[in-house]
């Protein structure tokens, strides 16, 4: 990681991993997709993923509408 630039942290059975859109150039995040294990992730941005838990928020309970 380059200091000032990116940032990751662990939660439960993830890596959250933030990087300032101004500086992308200098973020050491590209390196990453030549690995191996680039193959096994997933990886969301910020919208995305607020959005995924809205929808997952609204599908829980037994009152779930069907598409």
């Amino acid at each position: 990681m380059r200091e000032g630039v990116d940032q990751a942290w662990a939660g439960e059975g993830v890596v959250y991993f933030a990087r300032l859109s101004a500086e992308r150039a200098r973020s050491k995040m590209s390196k990453l997709v030549s690995k191996p294990e680039y193959k096994l992730m997933t990886i969301r941005n910020w919208s995305t993923t607020t959005r995924l838990l809205e929808l997952l928020e609204g599908a829980s309970g037994p009152s779930r509408k069907k598409p």
